[in-house]
């Protein structure tokens, strides 16, 4: 019997398993969880994000001052997947400060299915477009030309680089873009972190305490398990099952999400661990003291796909469509999927919260 057919038998067991007796966390216990999943989890990958962009922008500035230089460029582009990978940590965090001036879309707009990345950034450059330079951060436009996926598209490629040295007006455009979308990006992530952290409300207190738009501690770690079922149906749903396609010849490689720098494996593996960084951290303890036997399962699958993960072969995106490329993928795919069943359905009575939603639903 296949590894993958033994999964989906015990899968199938445990989700037809009786449900053992017992008893919800308190108000206490859910606030201890919401305080673990803010001071532990959550503020610490938006410090190191925004450490990442303020980098970002500062080696943009410099290539777009010596463009021709190797060493400038092969900075930006580390400086880029050091920012991509920190913002892994927290893609799957919607609400709150990143729900604002839509900035988890100018930080990302993705998927694009329709290409409008492309469409718009090369009408922005071929029409010197100057409102595209001069985006602000906390006024709502353009998503698009603003974020990481249309900056990858600047670094990346042969002929992104050499159209950036031919030393002509649309080089220097190209130049211009580079240092708004870095400065862009630091900005938003600076905003997102003060959102957390400062103000007379600040949201990080918002969800500890709790307040509006909160009612009760549970309500706060509602949306919290949300972002827990998030970070891994994305991985399962998104990031994997449709670049793979039903088989080698259907996979679709540049459905993958950074495959044109070669970092869509890495970044499933930042979302698994920031996923998995959440449940021990902040849900796991919870867990422990009303149903042991639950709290030792997710772990123990929460650790199987990460070491599943952890075996992916780098770059996802080479050789995509080859069966034995295809495996390790193939079996995330699968786990992911199984755990996000296990998530969705075995967690929300233990933690008395509402079963039934989709945590991407209108994405």
């Amino acid at each position: 019997m296949s590894l993958s057919r033994r999964s989906a038998l015990t899968l199938t067991a445990l989700l037809l398993a009786p449900l053992p007796a017992a008893a919800a966390p308190d108000e206490a216990a859910c606030r201890a969880l919401n305080r673990a999943a803010v001071e532990q989890v959550l503020l610490p990958a938006y410090r190191r994000f925004a450490a990442a962009t303020a980098n970002l922008a500062a080696r943009l500035d410099t290539l777009a001052r010596t463009p021709a230089e190797d060493a400038s460029l092969n900075a930006a582009r580390e400086g880029f997947a050091e920012a991509f990978l920190t913002w892994q940590a927290v893609q799957h965090l919607r609400f709150g400060p990143a729900d604002l001036f839509s900035r988890h879309e100018r930080i990302q707009f993705w998927p694009d299915p329709r290409n409008a990345i492309g469409r718009d950034l090369a009408a922005a450059i071929a029409g010197r477009d100057t409102a595209t330079l001069e985006a602000r951060p906390n006024a709502l436009g353009q998503v698009t030309t603003q974020g990481l996926p249309a900056l990858e598209r600047l670094l990346q490629g042969d002929e992104a680089v050499a159209r950036l040295r031919a030393g002509d007006a649309e080089a220097g455009y190209r130049a211009a873009l580079l240092r708004a979308i870095g400065g862009n990006l630091a900005t938003l992530a600076q905003d997102l972190l003060a959102g957390w952290t400062g103000g007379e409300q600040p949201f990080g207190r918002v969800l500890v305490e709790p307040r509006s738009p909160y009612a009760t501690p549970r309500e706060a770690t509602l949306e919290l398990f949300k972002a827990l079922y998030s970070a891994i149906e994305v991985v399962a749903d998104r990031k994997l099952s449709r670049p793979l396609g039903s088989s080698p010849s259907t996979s679709r490689m540049q459905l993958l999400e950074a495959w044109r720098s070669g970092l869509s494996g890495q970044a499933i593996q930042a979302n698994i661990i920031a996923a998995r960084a959440l449940w021990s951290t902040a849900f796991a303890p919870a867990v422990q003291a009303s149903d042991a036997e639950l709290a030792a399962l997710l772990t123990r699958a929460f650790d199987q796909v990460n070491a599943t993960a952890a075996g992916l072969p780098l770059p996802l995106e080479t050789d995509f469509g080859i069966q034995g490329r295809r495996d390790a993928a193939l079996l995330l795919q699968k786990e992911a999927a199984a755990l996000k069943l296990l998530l969705s359905t075995r967690l929300p009575p233990v933690l008395d919260i509402p079963l039934g939603f989709n945590a991407l639903d209108g994405d």
